[in-house]
């Protein structure tokens, strides 16, 4: 599947880009997606809270912060933490994220 751009729109109104990684509830393939971005953008997990059905694990880089999220019925995702979603660095995060990705063949 190839990486999708698109908008999440949060609770309050306000949107933020996301990637739409994989369009299935994959927790192996999570795993993976995880290890590659923690080396590749050389950022640390802060964050890992797993549930039954869903994931959200916070990736903290020296240039802003990412959220990846497992949902069983939406798949899995890419954006900005919250309050880094207006942040040119976290923005440019996520841009750096896809690259590393698609040179990976996670797409």
């Amino acid at each position: 599947m190839a990486i999708l751009r698109s908008t999440f729109t949060m609770p309050d109104g306000s949107s933020c880009p996301q990637l739409e990684l994989a369009g299935e509830s994959d927790w192996a393939l999570f795993d993976r997606i995880a290890g590659v971005l923690e080396v590749e953008l050389g950022g640390t997990w802060i964050e890992r809270l797993d549930g039954l059905d869903e994931r959200y694990w916070d990736l903290s880089t020296g240039s802003g912060r990412l959220t990846l999220h497992l949902q069983d019925y939406l798949g899995i995702s890419l954006y900005p933490t919250d309050g880094a979603a207006a942040d040119p660095s976290s923005l440019s995060l996520l841009d750096q994220a896809l690259m590393v990705l698609n040179a990976r063949g996670l797409s």
